[in-house]
């Protein structure tokens, strides 16, 4: 698999900000926002990692090649200490475990969000 094939897996699980189906009776749209907003804060808090900054610089029609080249740099003046880099996850991916890595960074991040949503009453699938 490509850098760019594992960077728009990203993209189209996140596409429509719903990686995660969720269902729950009785919860209005805005709820739902709300309810997600707060489980995404919860996970990114648990894993480490937030899938909107690449998702973001690809919606802005920024090429996968240079959203790497600048989450490297970024993550490397932060530390590896910004979630939304996945400390070093995106930045340099070229080989097989470094796409492994990212992901497993994912998976990390939809189950936890999973977890949450779930200890908030919805019915959740992938």
């Amino acid at each position: 698999m490509a850098v760019g094939a594992t960077a728009s897996y990203v993209y189209a699980q996140s596409a429509p900000g719903r990686a995660l189906m969720i269902y729950k009776q009785g919860v209005t749209p805005e709820e739902e926002v709300a309810d997600r907003a707060a489980c995404h804060d919860w996970a990114v808090a648990q894993t480490g990692f937030d899938p909107r900054a690449i998702f973001t610089a690809q919606q802005a029609g920024i090429d996968t090649r240079t959203i790497l080249r600048v989450t490297e740099k970024l993550d490397a003046a932060s530390g590896g200490t910004d979630p939304r880099l996945g400390s070093g996850a995106f930045g340099g991916a070229s080989t097989s475990a470094d796409r492994r890595r990212m992901n497993e960074l994912y998976a990390n991040y939809l189950r936890a969000g999973a977890l949450c949503l779930e200890g908030r009453g919805y019915t959740v699938a992938r």
